[in-house]
């Protein structure tokens, strides 16, 4: 059940003071890291209700000095949402723990951080030691990842040495009160309130980018939805939504409970009908099943006495089949006495079938003599004729086996020796033709190799030597100088380039470049080569030498056979072929001379060996003889035993056939009278399977005596019994008619119920069910016979009288109970339906109210926006929204918030994603965050992240976002944490009442240096409470 809320109760709440969390209105004035990125554990300053402007120097530029990691924890440490604590974001923290490899440092010399922390210090402007209070944030590398801790006052580790620092971290943590931790989903509204603390817009969180904001709108990823939700959200009226969904789930559950009731009391006035009409049922069941049982009783007196004629004539008809029976049995007996005065003929079958079984074994042991005298016989016809044949083989042949096959040996030796010999001598004739035929074509040798490969490539060549003739006297002073280049090639100069790409996969080619003019062929065109080859070289005398005095280079000379000119070279390489032909010539004589003595020797080793053979058949020849004879005699034998068993077979098959004929006639005699004994005997049990099946005991327990059944069915006894003075009329119904009128009456009974007489279907119970199978199964009314027994009729009216026995007494009430029920559902009804108008009352007026702060909190950041744009020099902003409650209680509030700024003095209003100068886009962004914190309650202690400021901003723009956040934070007490790129630190400088400025000075250190600050703090009460923190690990400058 649902208790009513009453209206006055369900409104949302006034403008009471929002609640603040556990650090109100306190500012931060000190951040202090350990293990958190590269940052060291010096404390950081913060002059709060200023712009704090952030920038920083690396190894090389502004970037990887620290700055997001720094502002990402401090976003972290005040609850900034975007971190999604209630999502995903407590498993991403541990992407802020200092690791090696993310610091650039080897991991050899640095381990990885395992947890870290984060401490704030906050404070009241107007009492800086009496508010003061600390925040410790512990971030863990696996679960919980993050937990905070709290408490008054301030603690910080002050020690001078950054090791001592992260020691005293860790005591400073575990000296905090357990009872204070928060989880990650809690500590953020408990230490801050329902309206986030920070906003902030970081190009990264740990290792995860940066995603749709108010500070990005120019991303186009924001839509309508998302801006109000955020806006809502940073006016502190998100409870509203909440009490609204509150209410709308209490009215949820009141429709469903009265939609619960009246779907109850359709359900239970559908069943008490139901009731009524089982009522009914039984009672018409109850009727039908007293007759159904008065005619089984009738029907058990009826089927005693029909059993009780019937088995004295039975009786009658077994005396005359007894005495037929016994008159077979007699004729039976004498026709086997018969039988057995013969000889059992079993045993002259096992002698014809013995007998017939030893021919058949003599028969095959004679097949077998046969077979291996055959088998003999042609082992020696064999060993004649390979003899004969041996004897053939060896006419004429003398000598010593073994030394004619090592002289066979030595023939087939000398015969492999030339034909190698011939081999080589066809390969040296083959080649010297080919030089020939290449000398012909001017490519003979090296030279030749070089001019095919040109030619293949379009370029035409020659040998230098092939178109070179010397005449005889000229042979000494010019062979020397030209020895060096016999496998020199001429082409044109132009084609050098071309040559030299075509020939290099070709090491050690030769080309002499030619002038372009001439046609590459004939002394003029290495007129100049020769010239120059002469001045080079000069000639000396015995022995004719070529010197090349420059590279202390002789070539002798006293050459044999002119090696210049392409004639010289033909008749130098035709002399070579016809000496390789007469070599092939002999060649082939030796050869030839080496096989016919080979073959002389393998003849005369093949008779050696036959006339072997022949002596070793003719010894082995007497034993063959010898084998054949014995096989011979033994199959004389066996032919003698087989003739022997055929006889005694045929003698056999006389004497069984002639006592198997006579055995078959005495059989048949005693057939005939078995089959008369048979007929009798199964007459007799017949009639005696008759007589069992009366089953008069049956009747006898369930219809009584004769007496009885004959009183039940109105029969005359001894004495006909008078009434009233008349006599009674006899029941004349046969036992079968009052079975079937009493299982009908039976039925219909199940039938009153809805029970199904067949498969039992509709039956209440299950013990019913099995009942009305075996009552439909057993039953067997076709049949006109007795039934075996009381089981088809009497279990299921027993389960039936039981089961109607159970319902007696509340068939009797059930009327009454049932008006009862009725009345008290329809006042839970009418009490469920005033409780839903109040429901739904109250939500109209919470929903109206709730419009209206909504539209007003919107309104204030829309004036806001208006301010803040006009005083940077613009033209005018608004926002539009659709604020609409939810159409059904499972729906939500649409508030849908599109911001609209005039580009242009007369231009029109154009919504936040028209694509337009990035610049101002940017601007817009913080003017609309700007006017949703200063709109929102309790400005004072807020803080305002904003990553990669001078982003898209010229110099103009520069100065308008600088001086809109810098008198934000004046008139406001908001704190501002801008980063600045070293283009924007002049500009900012004007602005800002803090510079933060982070150093990394190598990729060798793993931690930044001490984070400077410079500014001017007005309260020195805040100075002196963060003096000694500040101050503690940094040198004095």
């Amino acid at each position: 059940m649902i208790t009513l809320t009453p209206p006055h109760q369900a409104q949302p709440p006034d403008d009471a003071p929002m609640s603040l969390g556990i650090i109100g209105d306190r500012q931060l004035l000190c951040v202090q890291t350990f293990d958190i990125a590269r940052h060291p554990s010096t404390a950081v300053g913060l002059i709060p209700g200023c712009f704090v402007a952030v920038s920083g120097k690396g190894p090389r530029d502004a970037n990887e000095s620290g700055k997001t990691s720094w502002l990402a924890s401090v976003a972290l440490l005040l609850g900034d949402p975007e971190w999604r604590m209630h999502s995903s974001g407590p498993a991403t923290v541990a992407d802020l723990l200092f690791e090696p490899q993310t610091a650039g440092v080897a991991a050899q010399g640095y381990a990885p951080a395992t947890s870290g922390y984060i401490a704030g210090l906050f404070a009241a402007p107007d009492d800086v030691a009496g508010t003061a209070y600390t925040v410790w944030m512990k971030l863990s590398a696996t679960p919980t990842y993050v937990e905070v801790r709290h408490a008054p006052g301030v603690h910080l580790a002050t020690a001078q040495d950054d090791d001592e620092r992260h020691h005293q971290s860790a005591e400073i943590y575990r000296g905090l009160p357990s009872a204070s931790s928060l989880g990650a989903t809690q500590y953020a509204t408990a230490l801050y309130g329902p309206v986030p603390r920070c906003l902030a817009f970081l190009t990264s969180r740990g290792k995860r980018r940066g995603g749709p904001s108010l500070l990005k709108l120019d991303t186009g990823l924001f839509t309508p939805a998302g801006i109000g939700t955020a806006l809502i959200g940073l006016t502190g009226r998100a409870s509203l939504l909440d009490t609204d969904a509150s209410l709308r789930h209490d009215l949820s559950e009141a429709e469903h409970e009265l939609q619960t009731s009246l779907t109850e009391d359709a359900d239970s006035h559908a069943i008490e009908e139901r009731a009524l009409r089982a009522v009914t049922q039984r009672s018409s069941a109850r009727e039908e099943l007293a007759r159904a049982q008065d005619l089984w009783a009738l029907h058990y007196a009826r089927g005693l006495l029909d059993a009780l004629e019937r088995a004295e004539q039975l009786q009658a008809a077994l005396d005359d089949q007894a005495e037929t029976l016994a008159r077979a049995r007699d004729e039976r007996a004498s026709a086997e006495a018969v039988q057995h005065a013969l000889e059992d003929p079993t045993r002259l079958e096992h002698q014809r079938d013995g007998a017939e079984l030893a021919k058949q074994t003599a028969e095959r042991l004679l097949d077998q003599a046969h077979d291996d005298e055959c088998r003999a016989r042609h082992r020696l016809a064999s060993h004649n004729q390979a003899l004969q044949e041996a004897e053939d083989a060896a006419a004429g042949a003398r000598g010593d086996l073994d030394d004619a096959r090592h002289e066979a040996q030595r023939a087939h030796q000398r015969t492999v020796a030339c034909e190698v010999r011939l081999g080589e001598a066809g390969a040296r004739l083959q080649c010297a033709r080919d030089d020939l035929s290449r000398a012909e074509e001017g490519r003979y040798g090296a030279a030749g190799r070089t001019i095919s490969t040109l030619c293949t490539a379009g370029i035409s060549a020659t040998g230098l030597l092939d178109g070179l003739g010397l005449p005889r006297a000229e042979r000494s002073a010019w062979e020397p100088r030209l020895a060096l280049y016999g496998d020199a090639v001429c082409i044109r100069s132009s084609d050098v380039p071309a040559a030299r790409r075509v020939l290099a996969d070709q090491p050690g080619a030769v080309l002499i470049a030619v002038p372009n003019d001439t046609d590459g062929h004939g002394c003029d065109p290495v007129r100049g080569f020769l010239d120059a080859l002469a001045t080079r070289m000069r000639l000396e005398h015995n022995p004719d030498t070529a010197v090349d005095d420059a590279l202390g280079l002789c070539v002798l000379g006293g050459f044999t056979e002119p090696f210049t000119g392409r004639a010289a070279i033909v008749d130098r390489l035709r002399t070579e072929v016809a000496g390789a032909e007469q070599d092939l010539a002999a060649a082939h004589r030796l050869c030839d001379q080496a096989r016919e003595a080979e073959a002389q020797s393998d003849e005369l080793v093949r008779r050696l060996e036959a006339i072997a053979l022949a002596a070793r058949l003719r010894s082995q020849r007497p034993a063959l003889e010898r084998e054949l004879a014995t096989l011979q005699r033994r199959t004389a034998g066996r032919k003698q035993a087989r003739d022997a068993a055929e006889s005694a077979l045929q003698q056999a098959v006389v004497a069984h056939a002639t006592r198997a004929l006579q055995h078959v006639q005495a059989q048949s005699v005693i057939d005939r009278a078995r089959s008369v004994e048979r007929q009798a005997a199964e007459q007799h049990a017949a009639l005696e399977k008759q007589f069992a099946a009366l089953d008069i005991i049956y009747w006898q327990e369930h219809g009584g005596s004769r007496e009885a059944a004959l009183r039940a069915l109105r029969r005359p006894t001894t004495s006909p019994p008078v009434v009233g003075g008349q006599t009674p009329q006899p029941e004349r119904r046969t036992e079968s008619t009052l079975r079937q009128r009493a299982g009908r009456h039976l039925d219909h009974a199940f039938e009153a119920v809805g029970i199904d007489t067949e498969t039992g279907a509709g039956a209440p119970t299950t013990a019913l069910q099995d009942a009305v199978r075996r009552h439909s199964n057993l039953g067997d009314d076709s049949a006109g016979r007795p039934v075996a027994d009381a089981t088809a009729f009497e279990a299921p009216a027993r389960a039936l009288q039981d089961w109607l026995d159970r319902f007696a007494d509340s068939d009797a009430s059930a009327a009454q109970r049932i008006v009862v029920e009725r009345a008290g559902r329809a006042d839970r009804i009418a009490f469920g339906e005033q409780m839903v108008a109040d429901l739904r009352e109250s939500l109209r007026t919470m929903q109206g109210s709730i419009a209206l702060r909504l539209g007003q909190a919107l309104d204030d950041i829309e004036d806001a926006l208006a301010t803040l744009n006009r005083d940077a020099g613009l033209y005018g902003a608004e926002l539009h929204r659709a604020l609409n409650p939810p159409p059904s209680l499972q729906d939500v509030w649409r508030c849908e918030v599109t911001p609209y700024w005039r580009r242009s003095p007369h231009g029109p209003l154009l919504p936040y994603d028209n694509v337009t100068n990035s610049a101002q886009e940017k601007l817009f962004s913080i003017h609309l965050v700007l006017a949703a914190l200063l709109a929102s309650p309790h400005p004072l202690g807020r803080v305002l992240i904003l990553d990669e400021l001078g982003d898209s901003l010229g110099a103009h723009h520069r100065q308008e976002v600088l001086g809109a956040l810098a008198r934000s934070t004046q008139e406001h007490g908001i704190t501002v944490l801008g980063t600045c790129q070293e283009s924007l630190l002049d500009d900012a400088a004007e602005h800002c009442g803090e510079l933060l400025y982070f150093t990394y000075p190598s990729h060798t250190e793993a931690l930044n240096a001490p984070t400077r600050m410079f500014g001017y703090d007005a309260n020195g009460e805040r100075v002196e409470l963060t003096m000694d923190t500040l101050l503690a690990g940094r040198a004095w400058w």
